[in-house]
């Protein structure tokens, strides 16, 4: 990965064509067995019938975080950032887990170089970060490497940097459902919790708390995929440079009337905006949890405990705040 010290270009020309990944077949199997995974829920409604407590707070969330001190957690922590660029464009990403960051990042490669992007096969739903085809090509930790690998000011410049922010209590169902019930990756998923709700909310507030403390983050699996995305980017000190875009998985959203004026307007052309809204019209990706019967039953059970979404709100206040999420009533 590139980053602020990174002298190397991030485009070449003697990259050779490779043919469509293997990976991408083993996705469409993935797909099948995800939906019946995510359908077939009778464990993960067992692994939930634990009695939930009361609120610890009879404060309102604005009231409740507030306060000096406040149980929740602050914002704008330097935990870790992912870039993407597209450089012919003066363009680039903040990606984010489960904020539409694999359709990002592959957006942000085909954008890279267009005509090597699709004559090496690649599809924009299905480039996974593990085989993605611009892996360290076009990637930063922050805008300072792409300011200073660009020669462009911090402010005022011609590049618009976009990042793509997630109502906080979709993003981390859709993240509790992937991440700890369709498809854990190891053995202790989801902090020794398993599929259990209220185990993981409470052990991962602790962990935000705990590394806050200690002032070092550990980044595990989890916490990249749970942690608020008002600490990624390095936003503590580059949040006015960014263009922040609300996204939602709901049916009535649609991405490309958000995005498509931003490119248009750094000439990206129709060709382009075209192949992007075909490919993004053809389906989600792999490890989509929208619509499933999972969702909806952590949805519902997070949404009727008053404790559970104290949790939420003192883990992520901050990112209702300063991405103008309305803040739910508890």
């Amino acid at each position: 990965m590139e980053n602020s010290n990174s002298t190397k270009s991030t485009t070449t020309t003697t990259e050779k064509p490779k043919k469509t990944p293997k990976f991408y077949k083993m996705l469409n199997w993935e797909r099948r067995e995800s939906e019946k995974r995510l359908n077939n829920i009778e464990d993960l409604i067992r692994a939930n019938l634990n009695t939930l407590p009361n609120r610890t707070s009879p404060l309102s969330p604005l009231q409740m975080c507030t306060q000096n001190p406040s149980p929740c957690v602050p914002g704008l922590k330097n935990f870790e950032g992912e870039i993407r660029t597209a450089p012919k464009y003066r363009l680039s990403t903040c990606v984010v887990q489960k904020s539409m960051s694999t359709v990002m990042t592959s957006m942000f490669c085909y954008l890279r170089d267009e005509k090597k992007f699709l004559a090496n096969h690649r599809e924009l739903l299905k480039d996974w970060k593990i085989i993605r085809f611009c892996m360290f090509k076009n990637e930063f930790r922050n805008l300072g490497g792409v300011f200073k690998k660009f020669k462009v000011p911090p402010q005022p410049n011609n590049w618009t940097n976009i990042m793509m922010v997630r109502h906080p209590l979709e993003r981390f169902v859709s993240g509790f459902v992937d991440k700890c019930y369709r498809k854990p990756v190891i053995e202790k998923y989801c902090n020794g919790c398993g599929r259990n709700l209220t185990c993981f909310m409470e052990t991962e507030l602790a962990r935000m708390w705990g590394q806050i403390e200690r002032g070092t983050f550990q980044k595990t699996y989890e916490d990249r995929h749970f942690f608020p995305q008002s600490w990624r980017c390095d936003l503590f000190q580059y949040f006015s440079n960014f263009t922040f875009i609300p996204y939602s998985s709901s049916h009535n959203f649609s991405i490309t009337s958000q995005l498509f004026p931003i490119f248009r307007n750094h000439s990206v052309p129709e060709t382009s905006l075209k192949y992007i809204e075909t490919s993004l019209s053809s389906g989600r990706t792999a490890h989509s949890t929208v619509d499933s019967k999972a969702t909806a039953f952590i949805e519902k059970r997070l949404k009727s405990s008053p404790y559970l979404m104290e949790l939420l709100v003192k883990m992520f206040y901050h990112d209702f705040v300063l991405f103008n999420f309305t803040l739910p009533a508890i």
